[in-house]
């Protein structure tokens, strides 16, 4: 389980051989047109799921003198047109998420350098929505003169803008930059530290979340310490979240005639404060009502809130805000199984969803007069699983121990055995010329017993 160049290990971390499926889900908003009516809420119907054949593998791996490893991570997705519901050039309605970022970054300037932002709104005939297709969303993006502007014009942008498209996928197919620069332990002085996160990015902490939030901690995702405990809870860092989630132990359950330990992700990630008071850093410099994660730092400024899809274990107050939730526990929990002797995940089901906050802004024109909604986008189910080919190995593995008892039990067995087949023949041996003479002595010892009895019946009947 240790991490080398030479370990069998090593050629399953770099290139995973576990297959990945990403299935991507859209709501798409059928009644855009009744936005500013009273007590207005938005209509949203799943579409999906469009799914992707995912592979990883890891570039730039370095090996350092202080028993780490550094590398970045090249991911690729390959749609599975069999296996989808739709195709990529569905249509999808949704909010307008570049107008509403740029709207959401200039939210703390003056009105003086808000109005400029609203007459280019205006100007490019920008709405509070827009159709796209589903490819454009995920992989292809999309041209937009409000991006065009802020890359030409970064000093009024104010923001760095690193894409010259929209797309929530766009530019991250085949990238190795996108993920960071992870610095993990190789368990070479201690098996328990293998796969834990020392830095992203060169640091131990990240500049998105405050305090205990902010720490880089965990595992990489990939490879976990043996020994799996039950009242241990497993933490790992995610990129995508830019901090560290932590799932706690769920249930007991079979995956490829194996026992695992399915450890979900709970609410702590989505805390407020209201359940642990220490998880206020979630909140990341907005708090909102429980069952969102504030990931605006983390993505541009746009104004993202992560939660479970259909929000799941979320405020009643997010799903009342519109019509199309249906939360579903075993649709919809984010959980990893572990093999618990080995710490090899056999089972990985990572569901999130993305949502925009759209309010009100006095300064910018379009969203004068919008209600407060944290509206769904997208959600996302990635799957990994163990194949049949791989469980076969890892049961053999486990087998060992108790084939090593076993082999050693018939070795003493066969040993004995082979001693015991040195010393019968000598045995019979010997008494071969033994029996007889035995047998001699015994019949001498009868024959003058019965002599000395004869004597005696004489003598008495003499006297």
């Amino acid at each position: 389980l240790r991490l080398s160049p030479t370990s069998q290990s090593y050629a399953l971390w770099k290139v995973t051989p576990v297959p990945i499926t990403m299935d991507f889900y859209f709501f798409n908003w059928t009644n855009p047109e009744e936005l500013l009516q009273e007590n207005f809420k938005p209509t949203l119907v799943e579409l999906g799921p469009y799914r992707f054949k995912e592979t990883r593998e890891k570039v730039n791996v370095t090996w350092n003198a202080n028993r780490t490893v550094s590398y970045k991570q090249k991911k690729w997705w390959y749609f599975d047109p069999s296996n989808s519901n739709g195709t990529l050039k569905d249509n999808v309605t949704t909010l307008n998420a570049v107008a509403l970022s740029a709207t959401s970054v200039s939210r703390f300037r003056s009105a003086f350098l808000q109005l400029p932002l609203s007459g280019a709104i205006r100007v490019t005939g920008q709405n509070v929505w827009i159709t796209k297709t589903v490819g454009e969303f995920l992989f292809d993006g999309y041209s937009d003169p409000l991006l065009t502007m802020a890359m030409k014009m970064p000093h009024l942008a104010q923001t760095r803008i690193p894409v010259d498209k929209f797309g929530w996928f766009y530019t991250r197919n085949g990238s190795a930059e996108f993920d960071g620069v992870f610095n993990m332990e190789t368990g070479e002085d201690d098996v328990m530290q293998v796969g834990k996160l020392r830095n992203w990015n060169y640091n131990n902490r990240t500049d998105f979340f405050e305090a205990e939030c902010g720490h880089v901690i965990g595992s990489s995702g990939e490879l976990f310490p043996p020994g799996r405990k039950k009242d241990k809870p497993v933490v790992m860092f995610s990129p995508d979240l830019c901090r560290s989630i932590t799932f706690e132990y769920a249930a007991e359950v079979e995956v490829h005639s194996m026992t695992g330990y399915r450890f979900e992700l709970g609410k702590g990630l989505l805390d407020n404060g209201t359940i642990d008071h220490d998880n206020w850093c979630n909140c990341g410099g907005q708090c909102v009502p429980q069952g969102t994660l504030n990931v605006t730092a983390c993505r541009y400024g746009a104004p993202a809130f992560v939660s479970y899809p259909h929000y799941l274990d979320a405020d009643p107050y997010y799903a009342n805000l519109v019509s199309g939730m249906s939360p579903d526990p075993a649709r919809h929990r984010f959980y990893m199984t572990f093999e618990p002797n080995t710490g090899i995940p056999l089972d990985v089901a990572a569901r999130l969803q993305i949502n925009l906050l759209l309010k009100p802004s006095t300064h910018i024109a379009l969203y004068n007069d919008v209600p407060i909604i944290f509206f769904p986008m997208m959600w996302f189910e990635q799957r990994a699983t163990l194949t049949p080919e791989l469980a076969a190995n890892l049961r053999l593995l486990l087998m060992l121990p108790v084939m090593g008892f076993y082999c050693s039990l018939g070795l003493v067995c066969l040993g004995i055995v082979i001693v015991a087949l040195q010393f019968v023949p000598r045995i019979l041996r010997n008494e071969k010329w033994t029996l007889p003479r035995r047998i001699k002595r015994y019949a001498q010892a009868k024959i003058l017993a019965s002599g000395t009895l004869r004597r005696e019946e004489l003598n008495t009947s003499h006297g």
